[in-house]
């Protein structure tokens, strides 16, 4: 069984750094300096874009990891390497354990505290997310639409809730 930081093809893999983002801007028209007549060109925009960047809020990341030691700590940052697009590890306790190399038992302490910590939310049985204000790989809008879906199974504090209609309409009749 492969352990974590045992990547056999690390040396080999090369990860892009920068992509290409082609834009067609229209056409136009220039000098052809050999003839001197004029042509119309299809002009075209290429920019380098960052590719595989992901933006860590170092402070947040470092609380968390603060609670949890050395093998937990590692289980934490496979599961950093594990996350979809979409902040998303959709994985058993089970499989966790038997991908990553680390005992269930460990498993088993550093879900409930990295969830304690605002690290993960559990979305079901066997599905978490990462907290998209700690790392999030993608843009900022597409950011933004994975912090809401993360913050709905985020518990919201007693002083935070909002009473719904029944409890309004119960305090009403109270006075």
């Amino acid at each position: 069984m492969e352990k974590i930081g045992e990547n056999k093809n690390v040396k080999n893999q090369k990860y892009q750094t920068t992509r290409k983002k082609i834009k067609v801007i229209g056409t136009e028209t220039y000098i052809n300096q050999r003839t001197g007549s004029l042509e119309d060109m299809q002009v075209i925009s290429i920019e380098d874009r960052d590719a595989n960047f992901h933006k860590i809020w170092l402070q947040h990341i470092i609380l968390s990891m603060d609670m949890i030691g050395n093998q937990k700590t590692r289980f934490a940052l496979w599961l950093l390497e594990q996350m979809s697009s979409d902040n998303l590890i959709p994985m058993t306790f089970r499989q966790m354990a038997k991908n990553s190399g680390i005992s269930i038992d460990t498993v088993k302490r550093v879900i409930p505290t990295l969830i304690e910590a605002n690290f993960l939310v559990k979305i079901n049985g066997g599905v978490y997310r990462v907290n998209p204000d700690l790392i999030f790989k993608g843009g900022s809008h597409h950011r933004m639409n994975v912090l809401l879906q993360y913050q709905a199974y985020v518990p919201k504090k007693e002083s935070e809730k909002v009473p719904d209609d029944d409890e309004k309409v119960r305090e009403r009749w109270k006075r």
